[in-house]
């Protein structure tokens, strides 16, 4: 019996072995892009599926879904890079805020078949900063962050907003 306490200490250092490898085999990417949004119909890229019918303020209960251009520049004839997908239900009674589940698709490129899954809460008035929870392709198994700007909008419907994502996988 006196040989079982001796094999504890080497299952820690197998363990620990393994958790430090996998660790120093991840790496981090860091992507810059510009996504495209055109509000207005008949090219819509967000549409509303769910109008809130009750008396709240703003848009509180109203559910959008998504199908916006990521471009690797601001311009709208810079290169299409992929398709940022998902939808954002208003969340807030006190302010416009969005919980916004966000899945950036690309479509070209060195990371064309990958893609990136975002969640977190958004609102205007400043820098947004999401959760990247996980990813497939290239970015399996991703974690890290997003921090997006507003870069340009109009009153033709047309919105840019300029992405910064840091990716560990």
């Amino acid at each position: 019996m006196a040989y079982s306490c001796s094999f504890k200490p080497l299952l820690l250092f197998l363990l620990f072995f393994i958790a430090t490898s996998q660790a120093r085999d991840s790496i981090t990417t860091h992507l810059h892009f510009f996504l495209h949004e055109n509000y207005i119909s008949p090219n819509a890229t967000s549409i509303t599926v769910v109008n809130s019918t009750n008396n709240n303020p703003g848009g509180f209960g109203r559910i959008w879904i998504f199908d916006y251009e990521l471009r690797e520049g601001s311009s709208a004839n810079s290169k299409l890079i992929g398709r940022a997908q998902g939808m954002a239900p208003e969340v807030s009674l006190g302010q416009r805020a969005w919980s916004v589940l966000i899945d950036f698709v690309f479509t070209d490129g060195e990371y064309n078949g990958s893609s990136l899954t975002a969640a977190g809460r958004a609102t205007f008035g400043g820098p947004i900063e999401r959760s990247i929870i996980g990813g497939t392709g290239n970015f399996r198994m991703a974690r890290g962050y997003t921090i997006n700007t507003l870069q340009y909008g109009d009153l033709a419907g047309h919105v840019i907003a300029e992405y910064d994502a840091y990716v560990v996988h």
